[in-house]
């Protein structure tokens, strides 16, 4: 059975403190990026202690970094949970390219109205 939580590796911690101060952000910027109300989950993140596997697995998305370097002893594979992983997202590109091609076909319309009116 897969942990709930996970914890960063001393090594783990250097690697994410680096990217960190490379972002030049604070701790309330990071946890904005992973989509956290606060940044209470940051701190522990950053001094090794357990922390949900999500959260960990976001920051390190957030920064870049390659999970299973940072965790102590991850596990082989994560089940999927539905969470935030950014690899089960869809393609941001065919997205943008959808949106558009709706927001055109809206502005198209418009258009001719005022014209009609």
């Amino acid at each position: 059975m897969v942990k709930r939580s996970l914890q960063a590796s001393p090594n783990g911690i250097q690697q994410a403190k680096r990217a960190f101060a490379l972002k030049g952000w604070t701790q309330a910027n990071l946890a904005g990026e992973v989509n956290l109300k606060t940044r209470q989950p940051i701190w522990p993140f950053f001094t090794g202690q357990p922390i949900d596997r999500q959260i960990l697995l976001e920051i390190c998305s957030v920064l870049e970094l390659d999970w299973h370097e940072i965790a102590v002893d991850p596990p082989a594979e994560l089940p999927e949970s539905g969470g935030l992983v950014r690899a089960s997202l869809p393609d941001i590109d065919a997205l943008v390219q959808q949106v558009r091609s709706q927001r055109r076909d809206k502005a198209i319309f418009q258009e001719r109205f005022r014209t009609i009116a």
